[in-house]
């Protein structure tokens, strides 16, 4: 039985990797016509070269169109086996049964192997979505326990921004209050500064206007005392002069003499009232100075304590606002990096969602 001939008209593709598909058609052509079974191991031995996932695909289609070339040469064959003995066709009938039966044995072996092949790759599928839908539901129990953590730390973050909101205006406000009191203070303290000022000036003049009455009083004493001292000298000339009258006048002399003396002594009297007044002015003025030193120097006090007190609350307010913002920056660093593990979550689930399943076949060798 001649093959080859009619395996011409079939136009055989030709292979990629170093053999043709003619080569192992031929090759399978000469084993049946040798009277053995056309096997994958026997036509690359044949060949010489070929491997067994190039020859497979090739001998398969051999094995598919060698019924329609036999069905070709029926008639030629009913001819032909009329003129030739009985035992060669009977062993060429032996071979195509032997061929067909390998052709369906090879046919089942390949569908009991892509059955086989098809539920595993089912199974594997099932067992994957399993394991998809409990990944999913773990990346769903850790979304909503993120969720809720974002929540906790918004809700912290919001109530923290608030307290420190309330402690900015509570500062503000004792900074505002101590400001006033600082400002009352200070005008106080300049009222209190005018005021001695004022005080000073006063009793200024007023010792001023003192010591020029007491001057002008002395001066008056010092002229009356000259003018009384120039009458003595001229009673004493005029003594001098009239001694002879001094007997008649003496007595007018001792009177004039004892007027003078008590005209003295009320101007020394007087004098000395004048410079005790001086001196109790002087007094009331030094207790007064004393009296605003002691004022001034509390309301020093008082100014040095309020300003301490607004700069330790200055300092106050510094503090808690690093302290905040310190919070704040954890906080934010905090939401961050949970927003980025939710992220890092999600991202692997949309991918498993959008990965479609591989349903790819081994090709069976």
């Amino acid at each position: 039985m001649d093959l080859k001939s009619s395996s011409d008209n079939i136009h055989p593709i030709r292979g990629g990797r170093g053999i043709q598909e003619a080569q192992v058609w031929e090759a399978a052509d000469a084993l049946l016509q040798d009277g053995l079974r056309p096997t994958i191991e026997r036509v690359r031995q044949r060949i010489g070269s070929g491997s067994p996932n190039t020859v497979s695909p090739m001998l398969e289609r051999w094995f598919a169109t060698l019924g329609k070339r036999l069905e070709g040469r029926a008639g030629s064959l009913v001819n032909e086996a009329q003129q030739l003995p009985l035992p060669i066709v009977q062993a060429a009938q032996q071979f195509w049964d032997v061929a067909r039966r390998d052709a369906d044995q090879v046919q089942v072996q390949k569908t009991e192997a892509a059955r086989r092949e098809l539920d595993l790759q089912r199974n594997a599928l099932a067992q994957k979505e399993a394991d998809l839908q409990q990944r999913e539901a773990s990346f769903e129990h850790a979304r909503v326990a993120l969720d809720e953590a974002l929540v906790s730390s918004r809700q912290a973050v919001a109530a923290m921004e608030t307290q420190m909101h309330a402690q900015q205006q509570e500062s503000a406000r004792l900074l505002g209050d101590s400001e006033a009191e600082v400002r009352r203070l200070r005008r106080a303290l300049d009222e209190a500064v005018a005021s001695k000022e004022a005080l000073r000036e006063k009793a200024a003049m007023e010792l001023g206007a003192k010591q020029r009455a007491a001057e002008e009083t002395e001066e008056r004493h010092l002229a009356q005392e000259r003018r009384l001292l120039s009458e003595v000298d001229r009673e004493r000339m005029a003594t001098r002069q009239a001694s002879a009258e001094l007997a008649k006048m003496q007595k007018a002399h001792a009177a004039d003499a004892e007027t003078a003396r008590s005209a003295l002594g009320a101007a020394q009297l007087a004098l000395q009232h004048e410079k005790t007044a001086h001196s109790d002015a002087a007094a009331a003025w030094s207790l007064q100075h004393q009296a605003a030193q002691v004022e001034l120097a509390t309301l020093r006090e008082r100014s040095a304590g309020v300003e301490q007190r607004a700069t330790d609350l200055a300092s106050q307010l510094q503090r808690l606002q690093v302290q905040s913002e310190r919070e704040i920056t954890q906080l934010r660093e905090s939401h961050a990096s949970t927003t980025a593990a939710l992220r890092e979550l999600k991202v692997p689930l949309g991918e498993s969602e959008k990965a479609p399943p591989r349903r790819a076949m081994k090709s069976p060798k």
